[in-house]
């Protein structure tokens, strides 16, 4: 084997700063720019006096003639800059519109106007205040609506528009304000035709009695609080309002470290009206009774507590009641389940989605899934599963089935017909599992078909049965399968994933490749193909990586690669049997990241050209296996730059990024094979 030469060396970026800083006193030049600051910002706020009303004479220390404008009333500014970063006129009796003279103070970060009478609408002008961190505009008289502009301002942690006259909607703008930190939530119980509240994100950890104001509000019937913090908050709920009704249809509580302690003032949020509850992401260990009574229940979401739960326990409560009536999804996933399943299961007549990923339901195939008619979503993910499916598992739910997923288990056998059990635009998930045998009949409706890792035998003409256009995602990877590719991919003109690697299929690829013009990924990596790609690939405009690695692939490497798959940033043609120059057209693939041309039969120079590919500068890709010749330059700025070339010809000229390697590069110099 001819040596490889790799160079590993760090890029290091080395950001420079310089300040300065400008103090009264100083040089002139200093002076003249500090001068002219003040005058803009003096002007900025007299500018906002001029437009109100005080009767006062509150503001009477902001005057044009003095010059220091931080000594005026409600004026704060950072004592090296002078610049003004704060404003606070609460309760001064101002009566007036606000100026947009205001956006000249450019390091305000703090506004109070509070406690007057300001009145008129709030300018969508207020959203390019992004500075601002506290915003205080209650208790005044603005009128109209809250502009949407305000979402802008992603720095505020305080905002307070209480007690105005605006109207209309909420605007949806006002989830990205993410830094904001609750005062109170009295004003709150002001909205008494309130239908739905989302503040997921936003930390109510010191909002005591916060249950007390939300069952204060007889139209809600949405509830969102997901990620809220509300494990932390010391006194959630009173006695007075225990007896209190809720019209709650929707309650999303995820994710808040919430423990079985929470079903207390759970209970008075819930009522036979609540048809959704996610309790998922906290730390609950079981769930109570009252659950189990809840007559409109339709989805309970319990996924992901970190407590070890009793199963048998669980559904027993559960189904204490009308809940097991009316329940249709019951999402499990990921807990810790103890103890065998009970025949409590069986009650719940009508469940149509089971997720029970990760719940540890093996090592048997779990037989009373077949109880449960009106499946349409079963996910028993990783479960530990092992042995064969009873056969009748297959016939179970004619048309019905839209996803399937038994993933990530030990389950060996055959796979019988799989043609009638899904519905439209169904998911077949059997991945990583012992399943062997010929692939035989699938359901012309499936979407995402998921086969690999497993022991499949045999060709793939099935492929040919997808007629209606279904089919987006195909993964056969990591089997035994073999034979040629059938030309009939043109009956798969919605697919976007194609995965092959890792099989023995052999012969050229067929020229109906050419109908995949919606192909997003096409993975051949480690079997047998043959020939000259086909000329009809690059029709496969959307194609973003193209993976051929390790197959016997010949001929030129063809330069419409270059010309028409401008999407790609990901191209592996390692492994094969090209030969020639490595084309300029490759040039053109501006948005390359990865590319592999080892162990083939090139031969000439590379390309200066390459130069233009900066996406490369920025991929933090790194195959762990050795390789040869230029084609995999990984430069994560600021981490380490790994290039690798090999067999280069002595004197050969190199991209200029590279120019710096060429004394190291020489020592190993040798004809590029």
């Amino acid at each position: 084997m001819n040596p490889c030469v790799f160079l590993i060396f760090s890029l290091l970026l080395l950001n420079a700063e310089t300040t300065t800083s400008n103090q009264l006193g100083g040089g002139d030049e200093n002076g003249v720019i500090m001068r002219k600051c003040s005058d803009k910002e003096r002007h900025a706020l007299l500018d906002f006096k001029a437009r109100l009303q005080d009767p006062d004479e509150t503001l009477s220390t902001w005057r044009a003639e003095e010059e220091d404008y931080c000594k005026w009333r409600g004026v704060k500014c950072n004592n090296q800059t002078h610049h003004v970063t704060g404003l606070d006129v609460e309760g001064l009796g101002l009566v007036g519109e606000i100026s947009n003279s205001l956006l000249n103070l450019s390091s305000l970060n703090h506004l109070d106007l509070s406690y007057n009478s300001f009145n008129g609408t709030i300018s969508t002008f207020i959203g390019t205040m992004t500075r601002l961190r506290h915003l205080d505009l209650g208790w005044n008289q603005f009128n109209g609506i809250i502009p949407r502009t305000i979402g802008s301002m992603t720095r505020l942690r305080y905002l307070d528009l209480r007690f105005n006259h605006f109207n209309g909607m909420i605007p949806r703008s006002i989830g990205s304000l993410t830094e904001l930190r609750v005062e109170n939530l009295d004003w709150l119980s002001h909205l008494s035709h309130l239908e739905s509240l989302e503040m997921d994100g936003i930390s109510l950890a010191k909002q005591n009695y916060w249950v007390d104001v939300i069952l204060s509000l007889p139209k809600l019937s949405s509830l969102s609080l997901t990620g809220c913090e509300l494990s932390q908050v010391m006194y959630p709920y009173s006695s007075s309002f225990l007896n209190s009704s809720s019209s709650i249809k929707t309650l999303f509580l995820g994710n808040n470290n919430l423990n079985s302690s929470m079903y207390g003032w759970l209970f008075p949020l819930t009522s036979n009206k609540l048809r959704i509850l996610d309790l998922s992401d906290n730390m609950l260990d079981g769930i109570p009774k009252y659950l189990g009574n809840l007559c409109s229940l339709q989805i309970l979401s319990f996924d992901n507590n970190s407590l070890v739960v009793n199963f048998p326990d669980f559904l027993n409560n559960l189904s204490s009641g009308c809940t097991s009536l009316t329940l249709q999804k019951l999402l499990v996933g990921h807990n810790r389940f103890i103890g065998t399943l009970s025949n409590e299961i069986l009650t719940f007549k009508n469940l149509a989605t089971l997720d029970m990923r990760s719940c540890n339901l093996g090592p048997h195939f779990p037989r009373w899934i077949q109880t449960l008619k009106n499946l349409t979503f079963l996910d028993i993910v990783n479960n530990g599963i092992s042995g064969t499916i009873p056969l009748g598992f297959w016939d179970m739910w004619p048309s019905q089935l839209t996803h399937l997923n038994l993933s990530s288990n030990n389950i060996s056998g055959k796979v019988p017909d799989l043609s009638s059990n899904f519905g439209n635009n169904s998911r077949i998930d059997l991945s990583s599992n012992r399943f062997y045998g010929p692939i035989t009949n699938i359901s012309s409706t499936v979407a995402l078909l998921n086969l690999s890792r497993n022991k499949f035998s045999g060709g793939i003409s099935f492929i040919c049965q997808f007629v209606d256009g279904f089919l987006q995602f195909l993964d056969l990877s990591h089997n035994v399968l073999s034979g040629q590719l059938p030309d009939c991919l043109w009956r798969l003109k919605e697919l976007k994933i194609l995965n092959l690697e890792d099989n023995n299929l052999s012969g050229r690829l067929p020229t109906s490749f050419g109908s995949l013009i919606k192909l997003e990924s096409l993975d051949l990596y480690k079997n047998n193909f043959s020939g000259e790609l086909p000329l009809s690939l690059k029709s496969c405009t959307s194609l973003n990586s193209l993976n051929l690695e390790a197959n016997k692939f010949s001929g030129n490497v063809p330069v419409w690669i270059g010309e028409n798959l401008s999407r790609l940033y990901v191209l592996t043609l390692r492994s094969n049997s090209f030969f020639g120059t490595i084309p300029l057209q490759l040039c053109q693939l501006t948005n390359l990241q990865i590319l592999d041309l080892s162990m083939n039969n090139l031969h000439g120079t590379i390309p200066s050209c390459l130069d233009n590919l900066t996406r490369m500068a920025q991929a933090v890709f790194l195959r762990a296996s050795s390789f040869c010749l230029l084609a995999q330059i990984f430069v994560p700025i600021g981490y380490s730059f790994l290039a690798t070339f090999a067999e280069l010809d002595d004197g050969q000229s190199l991209p200029s990024f590279l120019k710096s390697t060429q004394p190291i590069l020489a020592r190993g110099s040798q004809k590029i094979r």
